[in-house]
């Protein structure tokens, strides 16, 4: 299929305007108001799929929106500062600010875990490292940001992830590469995974999900409930406790993820199982907490970095050894 802007093949389009501007750009700008004041921001324009980019969260995505249609559920706490090393263990959850993707490690996925000794917080602390950005422009062929993220401390672990977030121009595709280095002198364990939080009006009331998983596993009581209907989203309740699901993947192929809203409007999330072998569905359905999580990972279970080592599914990284990771995220059926 040729890619097109707005109706017309690419290159027709761009000689018909005066700058490539006109549809395609990489701006940056920061925040000055509200909890996230101080913050950077980066928004990517192809076409009609803008995309905004989280650089002090390690370039994580905010909002994405096709036509003007917002895809991504934004939590209630916004884009502030995360703080993930306060005593309860629930600085997360209190910055969780949703977006297309929040990642999740790069040393613990799932609640704060006990590992030989070191304490790792809810879901790692990446998302409070902020990124050293080193290119973002637009071509003729593509938008393009890359940047560097590192989690290192003195005497400990130093974990290297440099991300390239890319749409070729004229297709409705976000691409998100990592390259996970060990930049350390000892092997080390790296945990990730991807949350994707999809919001309304894509998931709505009988919105579905089709996987490729081989079955779907209920994480707890709560989830066991909903095991019957997980691939429809149900309508808004005033209490809605979290559901977690577990997708068993086929192993290592390419597979895809679709979200369709009755609308026609859909999302499709595709990764290869080589890399990210486990994937966990989360939906909640009530007020300000509509949502649906689709997250693949390295490492098949959300109980944390201890109980990833008891199962021996941690995935050992050598000095120097680089891991590939990454996702595409396609829109179709988004209108005016």
């Amino acid at each position: 299929m040729t890619a097109e802007l707005y109706g017309r093949a690419v290159p027709d389009a761009l000689r018909r305007m005066g700058s490539s501007a006109q549809a395609l750009s990489v701006e940056s700008f920061t925040r000055t108001d509200g909890p996230d004041a101080g913050s950077r921001r980066i928004r990517m324009v192809n076409g009609p799929l803008s995309v905004e980019l989280l650089p002090d969260r390690g370039l994580d995505i905010g909002q994405v929106r096709a036509h003007g249609v917002p895809l991504a559920w934004i939590s209630p706490t916004g884009f502030p500062a995360a703080s993930v090393d306060d005593a309860d263990g629930r600085g997360w959850l209190r910055a969780f600010g949703g977006g297309m993707l929040a990642t999740c490690g790069l040393r613990n996925v799932g609640p704060a875990s006990d590992d030989g000794g070191e304490r790792h917080p809810m879901h790692g602390r990446y998302v409070s490292l902020p990124a050293r950005v080193v290119r973002a422009e637009a071509t003729a062929g593509e938008v393009v940001v890359e940047a560097v993220t590192r989690e290192t401390a003195v005497f400990g672990d130093d974990i290297e992830l440099r991300r390239r977030i890319s749409m070729a121009v004229g297709e409705p595709v976000l691409r998100v590469r990592d390259a996970l280095v060990n930049r350390c002198s000892r092997t080390v364990e790296p945990m990730v995974l991807y949350h994707l939080n999809l919001g309304w009006p894509l998931v709505d009331e009988g919105t579905r999900v089709t996987s490729p998983a081989t079955a779907v596993v209920p994480r707890d009581a709560e989830a066991a409930r909903g095991a019957g209907s997980w691939d429809v989203f149900p309508a808004p309740a005033e209490d809605y406790p979290e559901q977690v699901f577990s997708h068993v993947l086929p192993p290592r192929q390419p597979v895809e993820v679709a979200v369709a809203a009755p609308s026609g409007l859909t999302v499709r999330v595709r990764f290869d199982t080589a890399a990210l072998p486990g994937l966990f569905q989360w939906r909640v359905a009530e007020q300000g907490h509509y949502v649906l999580g689709i997250e693949p990972t390295t490492t098949p279970t959300i109980l944390g970095r201890a109980d990833a080592r008891e199962r021996g599914l941690l995935r050992p990284l050598a000095p120097g050894e680089e891991l590939a990771l990454g996702v595409d995220i396609a829109v179709e059926g988004a209108a005016h």
